[in-house]
């Protein structure tokens, strides 16, 4: 019995660790404490003076060297321009609208890569006056 419960527990512990693998998860920021979510996220924030920004990082099993990422929706294009890293911080407008970040391209630190389309989408809602309309 207890080779069987060490057998489940070692199985179990392996999918709890790749829950995320491959992927890519996101936050919009906020004054609270964020948190990732795989493919999806949601926020907002009523305070006038927050810059508003969503959090996007990748997921992978394996280490990574460089990720191509590619952004489409409502966000400032200069904040990504450089990004090639696993984590993109996309600065955003104070309107109510979407960014979807996705990974192109994923190289890896032993020398190999793939051309994915993992992707996560960010919804977010600021007010501009400090009250929701």
């Amino acid at each position: 019995m207890k080779k069987l419960f060490t057998i489940l527990t070692l199985v179990s512990g392996l999918f709890a660790t790749n829950a995320f693998a491959n992927s890519v998860s996101c936050y919009v920021d906020t004054m609270a404490y964020d948190n990732y979510t795989q493919n999806h996220c949601f926020g907002g924030e009523t305070n006038p003076n927050w810059a508003p920004k969503v959090a996007f990082k990748v997921n992978a099993s394996k280490d990574v060297s460089r990720v191509e990422w590619v952004f489409s929706g409502t966000y400032n294009s200069a904040s990504v321009a450089d990004c090639t890293g696993t984590t993109c911080l996309v600065d955003v407008y104070k309107v109510e609208s979407s960014v979807r970040g996705c990974v192109d391209k994923i190289y890896y630190t032993d020398y190999t890569w793939a051309d994915v389309n993992w992707c996560a989408d960010a919804e977010y809602m600021y007010s501009r006056s400090g009250t929701w309309n």
